[in-house]
């Protein structure tokens, strides 16, 4: 089976979402978003890329976007088996290093390199856009979930910040269902775990989503 890319905001609780799934599949495997490597590459200061990213965009975008899709690959270059994923390269690109640019924090010349890296890489590598799970909910859950898990590097991050994330989001994964790419839409602004029925609801939407057409 092709790799299930798993994508949503920030805060929507893809990780806890992942852990569902090995749970679920019991010996297919699952590849988690390179947090630990982002948190682990520290500066002089003592100070990590994520960190750095969230303190001063301007300053840190190109290197942590750089960083951050090529990590990626790395990850799932090394991992055999590969079922799901945590986010994909392309969100890196079409979310995260667009609304970077966007917003002026990336230069165009850095943007340009960056793009000519990350189209050469997913062509060296092969990866491509095949089937998405999109893990929805509103910004203001993102915000509230994100102040729960207390992660240092994202205090502060900004309601406007993630509505700007939620937005491109949703125009590319609106993309990718008009190109045909398959894109299975899961609300999880509750906290499904917990309650019986619509776990099983969820696991039955999943199952029938990955039977053959």
């Amino acid at each position: 089976m092709s790799e299930i890319y798993v994508e949503g905001n920030i805060g929507t609780g893809k990780t806890t979402f992942l852990h569902f799934l090995k749970k679920l599949y019991e010996n297919d495997s699952v590849v988690f978003e390179p947090v630990d490597q982002w948190t682990s590459l520290t500066d002089s200061d003592g100070e990590n890329i994520l960190e750095k990213f969230y303190k001063d965009q301007n300053r840190w975008s190109f290197t942590f976007q750089m960083n951050s899709f090529i990590s990626r690959i790395k990850k799932i270059r090394e991992t055999e088996g590969i079922k799901f994923v945590e986010r994909s390269v392309f969100t890196d690109k079409i979310c995260f290093a667009k609304n970077c640019f966007k917003n002026g924090k990336m230069t165009k010349l850095e943007y340009d390199i960056y793009d000519n890296w990350h189209t050469w890489l997913c062509d060296k590598f092969e990866i491509k856009a095949k089937k998405f799970i999109y893990l929805r909910v509103e910004p203001e859950i993102s915000l509230e979930r994100i102040k729960k898990r207390s992660r240092k590097e994202e205090e502060g991050i900004p309601l406007d910040y993630l509505k700007q994330i939620h937005d491109l989001h949703e125009s590319w994964m609106k993309d990718n269902v008009d190109k045909g790419i398959e894109v299975l839409y899961l609300d999880v602004s509750s906290n499904f775990y917990d309650n019986e029925e619509e776990k099983q609801s969820i696991i039955e939407t999943l199952y029938i989503s990955q039977k053959p057409s």
